[in-house]
């Protein structure tokens, strides 16, 4: 056999030998993604509307070869985003290995992993997203947190120093390292950067709750008491913003999760940031009540008061007999400074929910302004008899009964709700002051009950300053 024979058997059998290992490489890999390919999960029904058949759309185009890596993407966030975390972790992991380059998919895997409290899962993936995406700080942040939490103070550290590098000033940073120091009991380097923290953002509400503990410690009370009556939202710590997370609100198909994540961004001082969410959910439910009310509170948060009643009256509409519908349709015309609409929005909340206390007293304010004393004091009975602790409608109606010179029953009134609730010092203003316009001789015996009670919202010396001038200053 001469040499170019040879050459042509040998080239053959290299291609045979190329191919046989390219088709084994791709049977290994077909195999692999076989394994990795998620499953449809359960139906949802009718709780996510539209998103069993967008989830069947997607597993349908994962069944071919090579991988959809546009299908597989959908799939993950569908699923994440609907609180279907067990088949979204399984689609990241596979979009992890098929796209190793982007930074999305190990954080978005990693949240999953620290929600479940996996740390040890979760912080390769961090410490990975924080690699491909060094600049986005909030991963340096959740990397941080996830650290803290595993007790490894100096990598925490390290993190939170990262986010201060692309973020300067960060309160979350900044809370973070004042966390740190404080589980190595470094009680002037925490407040250091508490009052930094602060100092950058004053609603930092975890900030702010620290600080007044690191005060205690330190022995300085004053510093303490002074840092919680800056607290805000109730002393609640607020997660930072995360874009990539925030991305899955267009992949969400429940409306009650939507509604449920506005909220929270409404209590964290985000109303706009809640309009998204607030509309996708009523494309998906537009007949749900819910949704519309706390879409028009953040429409008339955000200085839109047109839209904000649009949206309260098709509210009220979807549910004329729900009591809170209707009030908070009162409280928006009240807002609003619309006296008409108040009206007849209290007359026909009154009409649909007749038991409604709130509303009967809504219609006794009215009724007041308008000097109708009977229909007034109907109205302020009602609300009184079926909420006998409540101060406001007994005050209301004793001030009725005061006004139209009933002042044996208006004081009958005031002594039943002062037994009931003897700290609301309104109630004892009240009664003291009648006493002393008409010289009641038993104001002096009112007066000492009053302050017994030690409400401290009681204006005890201007009440003695005022019986004094009335009735002499050795009367008492």
């Amino acid at each position: 056999m001469n040499w170019p024979r040879k050459f042509l058997f040998l080239l053959a059998a290299i291609v045979v030998a190329g191919g046989l290992a390219l088709g084994a490489r791709n049977y290994a890999q077909r195999q692999a993604w076989q394994r990795m390919r998620p499953e449809l999960p359960a139906l949802a029904g009718t709780e996510a509307p539209g998103l069993d058949a967008r989830l069947a759309a997607c597993v349908s185009r994962l069944q071919g070869w090579p991988p959809d890596r546009a299908a597989l993407a959908e799939f993950a966030r569908l699923c994440h985003a609907n609180g279907l975390l067990e088949p979204a972790a399984t689609a990241y992991q596979a979009l992890v290995m098929l796209e190793p380059t982007e930074p999305r998919w190990p954080h978005l895997l990693a949240s999953i992993f620290a929600g479940y409290g996996r740390l040890d899962e979760a912080l390769p993936l961090l410490r990975r997203t924080t690699q491909l995406a060094p600049d986005y700080f909030v991963a340096w942040l959740r990397l941080g947190e996830a650290l803290f939490k595993a007790n490894d103070i100096p990598g925490a550290e390290a993190a939170y120093q990262a986010v201060l590098k692309r973020a300067p000033g960060n309160s979350h940073a900044l809370l973070g390292l004042a966390r740190c120091d404080l589980q190595l009991e470094r009680w002037t380097a925490a407040r250091s950067h508490l009052q930094e923290a602060v100092a950058s953002d004053p609603t930092s509400a975890g900030a702010q709750s620290l600080l007044a503990s690191v005060f205690d410690r330190l022995g300085n009370p004053a510093g303490a008491a002074l840092a919680r009556t800056r607290m805000e939202n109730g002393g609640r710590y607020i997660e930072p913003v995360d874009a990539w997370l925030d991305e899955l609100t267009a992949y969400c198909h429940n409306p009650y999760t939507l509604l449920t994540a506005a909220s929270s961004t409404v209590a964290d001082g985000r109303p706009r940031d809640a309009i998204s969410p607030l509309e996708r959910a009523l494309a998906l439910a537009p007949d749900d009540s819910r949704i519309r009310r706390q879409l028009a509170k953040v429409r008339f948060a955000l200085g839109d008061s047109v839209e904000a009643r649009v949206q309260m009256e098709r509210a009220v509409a979807l549910a004329p007999s729900d009591e809170n519908m209707r009030f908070d349709l009162v409280d928006l015309m009240r807002k609003m400074k619309d006296r008409e609409g108040l009206v007849r929005a209290v007359a026909a909340g009154v009409a649909a929910c007749p038991a409604s206390t709130a509303l009967q007293f809504e219609a006794g304010l009215l009724a007041v302004e308008a000097g109708q004393w009977d229909q007034a004091e109907r109205h302020f009975q009602f609300a009184w008899q079926n909420r006998p602790d409540n101060p406001s409608a007994a005050r209301a109606l004793a001030d009725v009964y005061f006004r139209t010179n009933r002042s044996d029953a208006g004081i009958e009134v005031l002594e039943k709700i002062i037994s009931r609730k003897p700290q609301v010092a309104v109630l004892h203003v009240e009664l003291v002051e009648h006493g002393i316009e008409r010289r009641d001789s038993r104001t002096a015996g009112w007066l000492r009950r009053a302050i017994d009670s030690r409400s401290p919202e009681l204006p005890s010396a201007e009440l003695k300053q005022n019986y004094r001038r009335r009735f002499g200053a050795d009367h008492q």
